[in-house]
């Protein structure tokens, strides 16, 4: 893609400014916040940001190959200088700008406390099997990289699916405006963030933003088990927009029942009932864990939103093979490894366990801790804890100095380690000597647990 300066001055509101004025016809071939990775050709939006100041980058911006740079303070520059009152809001304008332009037969944004990666990534192995799809790059949901997103979708693109993740209030409620999706899915409400948002109605209410976006005649696609179900419903009713229900409940639209879980696979039924039909498919998922069908049955009511029908849909679930470090599984031994390792809070830590617990053999949960509860955050520790015990885990490895006090709490058969290292150097032994066949890993992002699950393969995954 590529940009005239002039388009973007207007697109931004802006003003340009220094001794360039007369450039107006500068061609952008791309947009950079980080000149890091910054090409020739590109526009550098100088952010500020709680840590640095995107200002102090300029000169080696253009020594990198900018040809432009869009700031907030008035600055020296041998390239044209665009000025705005706010970078980070004009690289959102921007994004919305061209989010608009762009030909889409539509635009699916997905938000949500645990499972929105793996739905968006479900939904674009569906969609790549007849279509053209932009989809959000590993995490990129928050408001750096929501524009950054958006300002990659091409004419070619057919679709986007567009992830939206928040901390704080009213997150949603800003991308949503720039996303504009055509289908806005919403797949559970749960503890997770509490410090910004203080409570799961803050969470309902958070989440439920993201239908403030889309436009009138527009879908809403519902976890009609979740949490604030009913609040998003009467939302999206008010704002005049279809609703398509997914879950276990009876009534869900997309309606998932009797999973089986196999060695690296699960299989369920899908009962559709959309635009007067009635029907029920098989589903086989290469992946494991319960709440993947969940993850599937909102992709597929998604699909659906969009007009898509079940032979479209059937070969992305057959081909998708889940998301590094959510769940995804790797050989052991005797038995698998399911690496979780790339986010946590006590809903998605509870399923993980769940999943785990279903594999055949013995097994052992590791897992670090969990970030952004808030004042709850150590009895949310222990409660996990608890939530393991009946489950019926006998073995609990931990790390991480907020899960110390959990290793007290589960009683005999936890143990808390100081290091990834030695935890992950005791957790080998049993494996190697096939005291456990299944292993769990797990925690927050800042808990950094892929260093257990990378140093267990090192050692025992089986050489092919």
């Amino acid at each position: 893609m590529s940009w005239l300066l002039n388009e973007v001055i207007q697109a931004v509101n802006g003003v340009l400014i220094g001794d360039n004025l007369g450039e107006a016809d500068v061609i952008l071939e791309s947009v950079s916040t980080d000149t890091r990775t910054l090409q020739a050709g590109a526009l550098y939006i100088a952010i500020k940001g709680a840590q640095f100041d995107g200002h102090h980058f300029i000169e080696e911006a253009v020594i990198e190959g900018a040809v432009a740079i869009l700031v907030s303070e008035p600055v020296t520059s041998a390239v044209p200088a665009i000025l705005v009152d706010d970078t980070l809001a004009a690289y959102g304008q921007l994004a919305a700008w061209h989010r608009q332009k762009m030909p889409l037969k539509g635009v699916v944004g997905i938000t949500g406390s645990n499972g929105k990666t793996t739905t968006k990534e479900i939904l674009a192995t569906i969609l790549q099997q007849q279509a053209s799809v932009w989809v959000t790059p590993g995490n990129f949901n928050n408001e750096v990289g929501v524009p950054q997103t958006l300002l990659q979708i091409e004419e070619q693109h057919d679709y986007a699916v567009i992830e939206m993740g928040a901390n704080h209030p009213n997150e949603i409620g800003y991308l949503t405006q720039l996303v504009k999706p055509t289908v806005a899915v919403i797949t559970l409400a749960a503890s997770a963030h509490l410090e910004g948002f203080g409570s799961l109605p803050g969470v309902i209410k958070a989440k439920g933003q993201i239908l403030e976006g889309v436009a009138a005649g527009g879908t809403a696609v519902l976890n009609i088990d979740s949490p604030g179900f009913d609040v998003w419903h009467q939302q999206a009713q008010t704002l005049n927009l279809t609703v398509v229900s997914f879950g276990y409940h009876p009534s869900a639209q997309v309606r998932i029942a009797h999973i089986k879980q196999n060695e690296a696979s699960i299989e369920f039924e899908c009962h559709l009932s959309t635009q007067g039909h009635a029907f029920v498919e098989q589903v086989y998922l290469p992946v494991l864990g319960a709440h993947n069908a969940m993850n599937a049955a909102a992709a597929v009511a998604a699909c659906l939103a969009l007009g898509l029908e079940w032979p479209q849909i059937q070969p992305g679930l057959v081909n998708f093979h889940g998301v590094c470090g959510r769940g995804q599984t790797h050989p052991l031994p005797h038995g698998v490894l399911i690496d979780d390792s790339y986010n946590a809070n006590p809903t998605s830590m509870q399923v993980a366990i769940d999943t785990l617990m279903r594999c055949p053999g013995e097994g052992i949960v590791c897992l670090g801790a969990m970030a952004e509860l808030g004042e709850n955050s150590a009895a949310l520790h222990l409660e996990l804890a608890d939530y393991a015990k009946s489950a019926g885990v006998k073995y609990l490895y931990l790390v991480g100095e907020a899960t110390e006090p959990m290793a007290a709490q589960f009683g005999e058969g936890a143990h808390w380690f100081q290091s990834h290292q030695l935890l992950a150097e005791a957790l080998s032994k049993r494996v190697a000597q096939n005291q456990i066949q299944n292993v769990l890993i797990k925690g927050s992002r800042s808990a950094k647990m892929e260093k257990v699950g990378q140093a267990l393969l090192a050692q025992l995954a089986p050489s092919h």
